[in-house]
């Protein structure tokens, strides 16, 4: 593999793993994730494909996206999963491919089933002594720490994608 596209490879997976994990924090932060980032995503799939030439099963990975953009929006529907976490989740998933879209649905499973549960406990916690400690019932919580919000699923949904990354030929698994 020449220089080229080497240094190609590492920028795709710095700046892939860096739009993923900003999706993350803007959605604990926010609870919204900017449709930039999954433009973006999408946007750094296509040129990485056309500057490196790598042969491409498009129907695999632009049906992996569809596939899931489409049952995204019946769970957004139904208030399952919010339009960011839909529409990143449909982005990473053009560059699983249906060939790694089974594992990286997976990985987004365990990691939203872990930060349910771990938020779930931190919330119950934190609410618990705020209740118990007359001195502390002032202090103005983060959103992602108040009992009556949401997940924010795009936390799991980067967990899974920077997994995939180090799997993918059009990221990582040509670098590690």
């Amino acid at each position: 593999m020449d220089d080229f596209t080497l240094l190609i490879l590492h920028g795709a997976f710095g700046l892939f793993c860096l739009l993923v994990v900003a999706a993350a924090f803007f959605d604990l932060w926010k609870f919204t994730i900017p449709n930039v980032i999954s433009l973006a995503l999408v946007l750094l799939f296509f040129a990485t494909v056309f500057v490196l030439g790598f042969p491409v099963d498009w129907l695999s990975h632009v049906g992996a996206g569809v596939a899931v953009l489409l049952v995204g929006m019946v769970a957004y529907h139904f208030g399952i999963l919010g339009a960011g976490d839909v529409k990143l989740l449909a982005a990473v998933s053009l560059w699983a491919g249906f060939d790694d879209l089974v594992g990286y649905l997976v990985v987004v499973a365990v990691s939203g089933g872990g930060l349910v549960l771990g938020l779930w406990l931190i919330r119950r916690i934190v609410t618990g002594v705020i209740h118990y400690q007359s001195s502390l019932q002032h202090i103005t919580l983060p959103r992602v720490l108040l009992p009556e919000e949401q997940v924010p699923y795009g936390a799991a949904i980067a967990i899974g994608a920077v997994h995939l990354a180090f799997n993918l030929p059009l990221l990582g698994g040509y670098l590690f």
